[in-house]
């Protein structure tokens, strides 16, 4: 069996587990106390903000406090890593993303946990093109002044939300098509980055929440990733159309647990996450920040999660990207 197949099998397969090992142990009571949301990067990014804004709309459905806490570090696998050595009793759960459950598992061979084996899929949230972004009062208007900017300075710095993240693979695919250098400046998650293009210390970041400051004009977008130009920044060539291959990558996020979670827990988790994602209020808050709310079923965001799994195994082989 190919090993796409049988990682997409096994993550599945831990799905539905959950199912038969959480029948007998599901309290009926649950949710008894507050839930604890673990977002596994610093407050204000792409991560930060839907987690917020759902475990909100889920504390109200599900009577209790679901409290969100920020534990960065280690491109998001520090908090991804604890709430797998959690109980699954449905009192953890992980702002789980495609740096801590797909990038980071792919190309780093000290992390611990498998994110096909050791988590329980709950819900995908959003899902999120990124904006390659500058100082808007910088004269950088374009990919060729960034390039062209790499050439008289020596390099461009290019925010990163830590190694083997995003950030560093378009730092990476950059680089090699261009030939000049976009050196890869890691950071705890989007929010500090932004606030480092902001203060003139950073060329560039890739960022998915960055409209607010450029609607504000304090940031400046040189071009977009994904497949289309996105909506809400239209003018923005993608850097597919400017001939960068490969360049289609995208952000997700959405709510997992630890392996083992009883199926009626996921099954209320997911009812509780879809709601939130289908309130209007948070469907424009998430569109304000340029993130697309998704929800569906358990199942799906799975199937997502071993997806994203086996891409970026393909990008650490073709960049030789492999980290200890």
């Amino acid at each position: 069996m190919p090993r796409a197949a049988l990682c997409r099998r096994n993550l599945l397969a831990a799905t539905l587990a959950a199912g038969a090992a959480g029948g007998a142990g599901a309290q009926s009571g649950w949710p008894s106390r507050a839930i604890r949301l673990v977002v596994p990067f610093a407050p204000g990014g792409l991560t930060d903000i839907p987690a917020r804004l759902v475990a909100a709309h889920m504390s109200r459905t599900l009577g209790q406090p679901v409290a969100v806490e920020n534990r960065a570090g280690a491109t998001g696998t520090i908090g991804a890593d604890a709430v797998s050595k959690a109980a699954a009793d449905g009192y953890t759960l992980l702002q789980a993303n495609a740096a801590s459950n797909a990038q980071a598992p792919a190309l780093r061979r000290n992390v611990t946990y498998n994110p096909l084996e050791d988590f329980t899929a709950v819900a995908l949230c959003v899902i999120s093109p990124f904006a390659l972004v500058v100082r808007a009062d910088r004269p950088l208007r374009s990919m060729e002044d960034m390039v062209a900017l790499a050439r008289r300075e020596g390099r461009v710095t290019f925010g990163t939300t830590g190694p083997g993240g995003t950030g560093h693979i378009f730092a990476l695919m950059l680089t090699k098509a261009t030939g000049v250098t976009f050196e890869p400046i890691h950071f705890p998650g989007d929010g500090p980055a932004i606030q480092e293009v902001l203060a003139g210390r950073l060329d560039m970041h890739y960022a998915a929440a960055a409209r607010p400051h450029v609607e504000a004009g304090r940031l400046r977008v040189v071009a977009t990733t994904g497949a289309d130009r996105w909506s809400i920044f239209p003018e923005a060539p993608t850097l597919l159309e400017l001939g960068f291959r490969g360049a289609d990558l995208y952000g997700w996020n959405g709510i997992a647990g630890p392996r083992g979670l009883p199926a009626s827990v996921v099954a209320r988790l997911n009812a509780a996450a879809n709601e939130a994602l289908r309130d209007a209020e948070i469907r424009a808050r998430l569109a304000a920040a340029g993130l697309e709310p998704q929800g569906g079923t358990a199942g799906r965001f799975a199937e997502h999660i071993a997806a994203e799994y086996a891409r970026y195994k393909r990008i650490g082989e073709e960049f030789n990207l492999i980290m200890d």
